[in-house]
């Protein structure tokens, strides 16, 4: 999800109509400087590379969230690996409901859940953090203001002022995160291909390239920029995932790029649960492409690159590990499944997924929590995708501590030395 997927929110509506601090100790075995390992043959470069080809676990993917898995899991089990890294998100806008950068220090609620940075901060006083980092146009015409001003480039929407406000919130944001004293992974304009976030290639481009300069002139040393594909299996304009060249056209160039992303929320198996309801728009409820080409897509666009690949956002969407049922994700009408079907279906595919391609895959970051409780994705039984009562489709509940079953084998799947944990 995003800002969360505030955004992604959109997707279901945009498709229908054609047209998601403080000091401390970071995890030991992430390095805050430039590093580098060898896999395969291809030595990876990136700020905050795991050391000895490991991969770093990430939750989230708000303050609620995180705070809900301490309690119930990691205060009353000392064994359960904490996460070695945290999800929380925000946004730089000037027309924005909630205010720019809003999360950082105070209560927000976009819908999805609380974002508070600080008390995120407090709790995992020893996990690096990932970043979501929203700049999305808010004026509904995709006119592409917040990336354009961040970038400097004017224009009768883009003002000498906005570009001000833009830049300062820029160095804002960077100065909170460099105080935070801990590794960063700054996802910019994450989901960047995602077409409910209608971002323009050219100013997207300048305004990352903006934002990595920024990070060296303020010697934000521990922040890694992190660029992330929504790797959605579908066209709209003007994203044209069947395009050879789709990925290089967004691509900001090597020197600004630290790591590579992209969003999992769909396995091999995705035809046999979260993609059953073709019949009921079979125009876009049918992928173009698989999901898995996507996501080996950006895989090999990594390799390529030499960049290290973050798997920024996943979820078994759709499934209910709390109910134990699963769904279209376009619309709600559940049927039961076991928890050892949700697990071999969806969470295992994912972690053999991780292992078979650690040469570039080495940060992985799963989204714990009960989606259908929380407003943005609330989905009302038979209700279909882009209706009032199902406007972001139904996502389900993927809280691993729903399912006794679940949390165990993944506690098992993280107590394996190739992940970093705290």
């Amino acid at each position: 999800m995003c800002f969360q997927c505030l955004y992604r929110a959109l997707i279901i509506s945009a498709l229908l109509f054609s047209v998601s601090a403080c000091t401390t100790n970071y995890p030991k075995s992430v390095k805050n400087t430039t590093a580098s390992t060898s896999a395969n043959n291809n030595e990876l470069h990136a700020v905050n590379l795991p050391e000895k080809g490991k991969v770093l676990f990430v939750m989230g993917q708000d303050t609620e969230t995180l705070s809900a898995f301490r309690n119930d899991v990691l205060l009353k089990d000392s064994q359960f690996p904490t996460p070695g890294g945290v999800t929380l998100y925000t946004k730089i806008s000037h027309n924005f409901k909630y205010g720019s950068l809003a999360g950082l220090t105070s209560n927000v609620d976009y819908g999805s859940g609380i974002n508070n940075f600080v008390q995120t901060l407090k709790e995992y006083p020893n996990s690096a953090l990932a970043v979501g980092l929203d700049v999305t146009d808010n004026s509904g015409q995709c006119k592409s203001i917040p990336t354009k001003a961040i970038a400097g480039i004017a224009d009768k929407d883009v003002t000498p002022e906005l570009i001000s406000f833009y830049r300062a919130e820029v160095d804002k944001l960077i100065g909170f995160l460099k105080d935070a004293n801990r590794p960063i992974f700054l996802r910019i304009g994450y989901e960047f291909d995602g077409p409910w976030n209608c971002y323009e290639a050219t100013p997207y481009k300048a305004a990352f390239v903006y934002i990595k300069q920024r990070l060296l002139a303020l010697h934000a040393d521990k922040i890694a920029t992190v660029w992330q594909s929504a790797a959605w299996p579908r066209n709209q304009a003007p994203y044209i995932v069947t395009d050879a060249n789709h990925l290089d056209k967004y691509y900001p160039g090597n020197d600004a790029v630290d790591w590579v992303a992209f969003s999992k929320f769909y396995g091999l198996s995705y035809k046999e649960h979260q993609w059953t309801c073709d019949a009921l728009n079979p125009e876009w409820f049918t992928p173009l492409v698989t999901p898995r080409s996507q996501q080996d897509r950006v895989l090999n666009f990594a390799r390529a690159h030499k960049k290290p690949v973050m798997i920024a956002e996943s979820a078994p969407t759709a499934y209910s590990t709390s109910e134990l049922t699963s769904s279209c994700v376009f619309t709600n009408r559940t049927s039961s499944i076991a928890a050892e079907n949700i697990w071999q279906s969806w969470f295992q595919e994912w972690f053999d997924y991780v292992e078979a391609n650690r040469d570039v895959i080495r940060a992985a970051a799963y989204i714990n929590t009960n989606w259908h409780t929380q407003n943005m994705w609330y989905c009302a039984p038979n209700a279909t995708a882009g209706t009032e009562k199902c406007n972001q489709g139904y996502w389900g509940d993927s809280r691993i501590q729903a399912n006794p079953l679940i949390l165990a084998r993944f506690k098992q799947q993280l107590q394996k030395d190739i992940f970093v944990k705290q």
